[in-house]
């Protein structure tokens, strides 16, 4: 068995959340608002709606083959060959995503709070965590996300909270007033980053030992997710306004620089950035042992943890190399992403599904 341990319902739930909300929170607001405008908000509203039938084409395919992994589930639908060779393709994705996301956070703490220092010295502290994290496996992965969580979830909301009295809702006016194409502008984004990248979690769900009701769990978890998100973009527009918004790279961030309760409470952001890295973490983690466990059950190895170290120094790598500079990351995020996501997010899943209940009604 590649894994022993086992999560809990409620710990499947906390990561999906925390994985929804990740690197999203900060890249998402600038992105959505400038292609939609003050109208952003509608549109990661849409998107949270539209992720309902994503995730649920995920977890009726993953219901089907309860005590299977995305790898067990191809080989069983199309032969042992091709359904490796699908499995492989799922180990690019997953580990090419864990480096996307570690180029993410290095992006953000060398361009917002240390300027001066080099990017690979983050990636290399980045990639010595996750290497550590991984070799817990699902279980301490699982628990350090449940403990860590009040305090990730606590950063955006308590910048929210603290900057209701910045909030001017005359930013959102007027509504739709572009039409309606803006919005499917802004919504068609978010379908690929964040929400088709959740197909990950088949790779987690038969380690859980509740299966009571998984598929609620599984869906609540992404929209609570995406809702989280909905909040962050319709305040950065109520406190920075649209223009502010779309020209900056990390609005989020941003918006929490602006904190001044009574000329007592400032200067908080870098206390709020530290849960933000810890959110963006748990993705990356999740994302690269849903790579690792595919890798190891394609060839079948007995235990993963011996591939995890060449694999971590491959992630660093790739996260250095994979884009010139932060504008070349935000575009690759919003344009070649979405189909490149929705692929394996959505048109693979799909296709599975449709394969399996042919062959049921075969039957």
């Amino acid at each position: 068995m590649l894994e022993n341990g086992v999560i809990n319902r409620f710990q499947l739930w906390l990561l999906e959340v925390n994985f929804t909300i990740g690197s999203a929170l900060l890249i998402i607001p600038s992105t959505i608002v400038a292609k939609s405008k003050q109208d952003g908000w509608i549109s990661m509203f849409l998107g949270t709606l539209l992720a309902i039938g994503l995730t649920y084409i995920m977890v009726s395919l993953a219901e089907q083959f309860p005590n299977q992994t995305l790898v067990g589930i191809t080989e069983t639908l199309l032969g042992t060959m091709l359904g490796k060779g699908i499995g492989l393709l799922y180990a690019w994705f997953f580990l090419h995503l864990s480096a996307l996301v570690m180029r993410n956070a290095t992006d953000f703490v060398t361009t917002a709070i240390f300027p001066e220092t080099p990017m690979i010295l983050f990636s290399i502290m980045a990639g010595v965590l996750l290497y550590m994290v991984i070799n817990q496996g699902i279980e301490g992965i699982g628990r350090s996300n449940e403990f860590f969580s009040l305090f990730t979830s606590g950063g955006f909301w308590i910048t929210l909270f603290l900057l209701i009295p910045e909030m001017k809702f005359k930013n959102v006016y007027p509504i739709f007033a572009e039409g309606f194409k803006p919005v499917l502008r802004g919504t068609v984004p978010t379908l690929g980053f964040p929400f088709a990248e959740t197909i990950a979690f088949l790779m987690i769900l038969p380690f859980v030992n509740q299966r009571k009701r998984i598929k609620s769990v599984f869906i609540s978890g992404v929209v609570v997710g995406g809702l989280s998100l909905f909040f962050v973009v319709l305040g950065t527009i109520l406190v920075l306004n649209v223009r502010p918004t779309e020209m900056s790279l990390f609005a989020t961030f941003n918006m929490a620089r602006l904190i001044d309760v009574g000329r007592f409470l400032t200067r908080v952001e870098a206390v709020i950035a530290l849960s933000y890295m810890l959110m963006i973490f748990i993705k990356m983690t999740i994302s690269f042992y849903a790579g690792i466990l595919v890798i190891a059950q394609v060839f079948h190895l007995s235990d993963y943890r011996p591939i995890v170290m060449p694999l971590v120094f491959i992630v660093v790598a790739l996260s250095v190399i994979l884009n010139k500079n932060i504008v070349e990351t935000f575009e690759f995020a919003t344009t070649t992403w979405t189909p490149y996501a929705l692929l394996f997010g959505f048109v693979i899943p799909s296709i599975l599904l449709a394969i399996s209940y042919f062959k049921q009604k075969r039957l």
